[in-house]
């Protein structure tokens, strides 16, 4: 634990973006040669690594899957370790992830499993949205029989160890929206020659806002969070030309999202059009589908659980962040599940937060657990 600890502490204080996490991946391709892996596969997409373990007998796949990439977010946890990068830093916790799953393969060294293969998946770009989605479209997991896919995160809010978990939909469908708009900009004392957005950016906010509905009991459940707002210049002088919308939207399945992003791109053509000369240019960004749980998976989860003396809450309602490991849910019967940080710990993307290590060994212990149910 001592050296699982300051690989962690390693892992935090040298954070990488989202796609840049060179440095982050050969750290861990180093090690995992150090104990012995013999098949790691490098740079699959992005800079996501695969290691495998194999049984002593043919058998099915269980994907094991964790982070890479960290925030553009400046750390203010004042830890003696913290980030030696300035404005980035592991406010998701993906560096306990990465040595929970070291850990892990430390112990499935020493005791490998009786049949099939073990495959962990270091991904790259999680929080873009982008990564899960480059590493199933390079084929690559195509070369194996996956019979299961997991994940771990884990969750301020709930007691240090406590096993979170719920079939069925667990975290929702997020995307974000860009919308540029282009006018014409004018002198202030002649507003009448110019094009300014200003109304248009009212209506589309107006819009927005008409379409949300919190009540986490509703099946059409969807939330509309302003990112940013931007329009014009410092300039006193001038009358406005341009501006720049930033939303994100979600919901709890990734069709009812697929249906209001057309519903947003009808209306809001519509009200641009209003404004003669205005024009448009739309892009979404970062998509995340719903972590749809297996059944089957969350079963195993609770025996694990159980197995190792934690915890097990059932969550009556899906989280409320989004999560790309959906998209594995998708393709294979998986699940991912959380590991309470503790009731009072900094909530996540927050600069104060910082990965507690006493959950290294628990996390570690409840995926060995899970091989053990599946493969032995």
């Amino acid at each position: 634990m001592n050296e699982l600890r300051k690989i962690r502490h390693h892992l935090h204080a040298h954070p990488e973006l989202s796609g840049r996490e060179l440095k982050t991946s050969q750290f861990i391709a180093d090690y995992l040669q150090d104990l012995g892996i013999r098949t790691i596969s490098r740079n699959i997409a992005h800079h996501s690594l695969l290691a495998e373990i194999t049984g002593k007998t043919e058998g099915p796949a269980i994907l094991f899957r964790c982070e890479l990439d960290a925030l553009p977010i400046e750390e203010a946890s004042g830890a003696d370790y913290r980030s030696q990068n300035p404005g980035i830093s592991h406010a998701c916790g993906h560096d306990g992830h990465m040595t929970i799953m070291l850990g892990f393969i430390r112990q499935m060294v020493k005791k490998p499993p009786d049949k099939g293969r073990v495959l962990f998946l270091f991904q790259s770009a999680e929080e873009t949205g982008r990564g899960a989605e480059a590493v199933l479209h390079s084929g690559f997991l195509n070369n194996y029989s996956v019979e299961y896919a997991f994940s771990l995160h884990n969750m301020p809010g709930y007691n240090r160890g406590d096993v979170i978990c719920k079939a069925g939909n667990f975290t929702p469908s997020v995307e974000s929206i860009t919308i540029e708009l282009t006018g014409k900009t004018s002198h202030a004392g002649e507003p009448d020659h110019g094009i300014n957005p200003a109304t248009t950016i009212a209506e589309i906010i107006t819009f927005f806002k008409s379409l949300q509905k919190t009540d986490r009991q509703r099946p059409d459940y969807f939330v509309v969070t302003p990112v940013q707002v931007k329009m014009g210049e410092e300039a006193f002088g001038t009358s406005a030309g341009d501006a720049l919308i930033r939303y994100t939207f979600r919901s709890w399945d990734s069709e009812t999202l697929d249906k209001m992003k057309k519903k947003i791109e009808k209306g809001v053509h519509e009200i641009v059009n209003r404004e003669r000369g205005l024009t448009i240019h739309f892009s979404w960004s970062e998509p995340f589908r719903t972590n749809r749980n297996h059944p089957d998976a969350v079963a195993i989860i609770r025996k694990a659980a159980a197995a190792n003396r934690l915890n097990f809450i059932e969550l009556t309602e899906p989280l409320p962040w989004g999560e790309d490991f959906g998209l594995f849910t998708e393709k294979y019967r998986g699940a991912m599940f959380g590991m309470g940080a503790g009731k009072e710990w900094p909530a996540l993307h927050n600069p104060d937060y910082n990965f507690p290590d006493d959950l290294t060994e628990p996390g570690g212990k409840m995926f060995v657990s899970i091989v053990e149910e599946i493969l032995c």
